[in-house]
């Protein structure tokens, strides 16, 4: 009997002693898996931390490039600086050249033009665009054979039936309509050569008509026909 109760002594001392073990296991348990969770939290902050100090070197390496890029730039600039100097200078001087063949040409300087618009640019209508600015103008479109040919039928003796005022054609100017376009149609060759002729001494610029779409222009063979 005194041995029976010894171990069963014994046996309770053993269960006591699982129990504290267990015990302790289950404290341990979340213990280890707190201190688990925190070295993975290191190693999160390491990696966040690698991935920063990567992002910098990167943008260290841009800044890096953007001002040797800038540098070369300049560099190839201030070694352009000649070639640009001469290219500016070589614009300048065919840009004069250009005026002197256009005042050779043409002895007037023109930049607002107005267009030969039938039923419209009669001499009072270029004159009052001339008010406002207008430097060039044309005439109406003439037809050169039926110009020269109501022209003959002016009195050559009477000093005021002269091609400035005679009308022909819608076709007066004074000396204040300069510089002056005559504009023609023609499909005679000769008529359009004499035509030029007579107004040739109250112009400036002879102008042959070869785009009017019109029906006219169609039965008449002239302008784009």
């Amino acid at each position: 009997k005194v041995h029976s109760k010894h171990e069963r002594v014994e046996d309770e001392a053993r269960k006591e002693k699982k129990k504290k073990r267990r015990k302790r296991k289950r404290f341990e348990e979340p213990s280890e898996s707190v201190v688990h969770d925190g070295d993975n939290d290191n190693n999160d902050i390491d990696h966040n931390q690698l991935g920063r100090d990567a992002d910098k070197e990167q943008r260290t390496r841009k800044k890096k490039e953007k001002k040797e890029k800038k540098h070369k730039t300049l560099k190839s600039d201030g070694d352009d600086d000649h070639m640009l100097e001469q290219r500016k200078q070589d614009g300048a001087s065919e840009k004069k050249t250009q005026q002197s063949n256009l005042k050779r040409y043409f002895p007037f300087e023109y930049q607002h033009i107005v267009a030969p618009m039938v039923g419209a640019s009669e001499l009072a209508f270029r004159l009052l665009c001339r008010k406002y600015g207008a430097t060039l103008a044309y005439t109406p479109m003439m037809s050169s054979t039926q110009f020269v040919h109501e022209a003959s039928a002016l009195d050559k003796s009477d000093p005021n039936q002269t091609i400035a005022n005679s009308n022909i054609c819608e076709f007066q100017t004074i000396p204040q309509d300069r510089p002056l376009v005559a504009h023609f149609s023609a499909n005679n060759p000769q008529h359009f050569a004499q035509a030029a002729k007579l107004v040739e001494p109250v112009c400036d610029a002879i102008d042959l008509n070869l785009g009017c779409p019109q029906r006219t222009a169609y039965l008449g063979h002239f302008g784009s026909y």
